[in-house]
């Protein structure tokens, strides 16, 4: 077996913001590599921040996608699948400091795995394709670069897709929201704009129900809390990024020694997210298998009426 690891992509410069298209090599992918490259704007750029430069990333087969996501659900994603935040260099509160953060956009759940990676196709048939802003809150000079990882003697039997879903409850309470049909489900990745913070305990989403041909299956009425909670759980450190609080005795009427007090830390920035586990051994055992089913749903009890996103992690197979 052998791998090619090349650059599709080196330091591209976009002038402004926009949406591009590139070719993908014609043998089976693995996976690719994006980094995003950008310079603090005065202030120290978040990882929401950086993150917010990739809008959109979507890979198409012949015009229909096989993975459509924002850059910071891909983060997210890639915390559930590989078990720890992708890393991040040079976080320091300085202009135009350098920065720089990769992120694998996988075909498989395990990289390299020569039996679930997408499969060869045709030239010009696989494309990536990519929205990008130049310039935002905190960050300019954007640049990036795209490698792929091929494996060129595999045979793959399966391969990842996701694509997302946009839901807005048009009222608090519960309402359902359509999943696709057909292929097998490893997972749903979930994110919501309103979470428990500060004094408020107010969530998107607030519980949580799978339903396949509108019998409760898997997951029945589960709580934010924990659901986030399990998620968090799979990450070894969880939160690395998050922005935290620390206390400086300036005021005479402070008392605690700076020095030896706790560190406290807001949120952290995967606060926004869940994941519905399908493939909790890692072995296949418990997958959903969604062929020949009529109606298969998420009911969503909300707790107002912000956004979600939605995204399916399913396994197509070859042939």
């Amino acid at each position: 077996m052998e791998y090619r690891r090349t650059t599709l992509l080196d330091d591209v410069v976009p002038s402004a913001d926009e949406t591009r298209d590139d070719d993908l090599p014609v043998n089976p992918l693995s996976h690719l590599i994006i980094t995003i490259k950008v310079l603090n704007n005065a202030a120290k750029a978040t990882l929401s921040d950086i993150l917010s430069a990739l809008e959109m990333i979507e890979v198409l087969r012949e015009g229909s996608a096989i993975v459509s996501i924002s850059g910071a659900d891909l983060y997210a994603l890639d915390c559930v699948l590989f078990g720890h935040e992708p890393w991040q260099e040079n976080v320091v509160d300085t202009d135009n400091a350098v920065r720089a953060l990769s992120l694998i956009l996988p075909f498989g759940r395990v990289l390299y795995d020569p039996n679930e990676c997408l499969p060869a196709t045709r030239r010009g048939e696989l494309s990536l394709r990519q929205t990008v802003d130049i310039a935002d809150t905190n960050y300019d000079g954007y640049i990036y670069q795209v490698e792929t990882v091929e494996l060129l003697d595999a045979t793959p039997k399966q391969h990842l897709k996701y694509t997302t879903i946009n839901y807005t409850p048009s009222a608090t309470g519960e309402g359902d929201v359509d999943l696709p049909i057909g292929l097998d489900y490893a997972g749903i990745l979930l994110w919501g704009t309103t979470v428990p913070t500060g004094t408020s305990w107010t969530t998107t989403i607030d519980k949580l129900t799978f339903l396949v041909d509108n019998v409760e299956k898997y997951v029945r009425s589960v709580n934010w809390e924990s659901l986030h909670g399990s998620f968090i759980n799979r990450l070894a450190p969880a939160g690395a990024w998050g922005e935290k609080i620390h206390v400086e005795n300036l005021a005479a009427a402070y008392t605690q020694n700076a020095d030896t007090a706790p560190e406290q830390q807001v949120d952290t920035d995967l606060v926004n997210y869940a994941y519905v586990d399908f493939d909790p051994l890692h072995d296949d055992s418990y997958l959903f298998k969604s062929a020949g089913v009529s109606d298969l749903a998420l009911r969503i009890d909300a707790g107002d009426t912000n956004a979600t996103r939605i995204v399916p992690v399913q396994l197509k197979a070859v042939g």
